[in-house]
């Protein structure tokens, strides 16, 4: 899959942060806020922040645009956010 991308330039589309699906800069945020709350090991905040965004299209996490358009996967950034909220 990830060659595939690659001969069609979907890698390229993959790292681009900016997508007008999603909004990056929030999430960017929200990413950079579970990690430093995890490194704080906060289990109160990090549970209040995840529960709050866990299952809701916040910041257009959810858009099926970012999950149907390249073969190996979405935007780095939605997988860096997932593999966050699962650590």
């Amino acid at each position: 899959a990830e060659q595939i991308d690659n001969i069609q330039g979907l890698d390229i589309w993959r790292t681009e942060k900016n997508c007008l699906l999603y909004e990056s800069d929030r999430i960017q945020a929200r990413i950079d806020e579970l990690v430093h709350l995890m490194r704080r090991r906060d289990i109160f905040d990090l549970m209040f922040t995840l529960r709050g965004g866990i299952g809701r299209n916040h910041f257009g996490l959810l858009h099926e645009g970012l999950f149907s358009r390249a073969m190996a996967g979405s935007k780095l950034l939605i997988e860096t956010y997932h593999n966050v909220v699962c650590a």
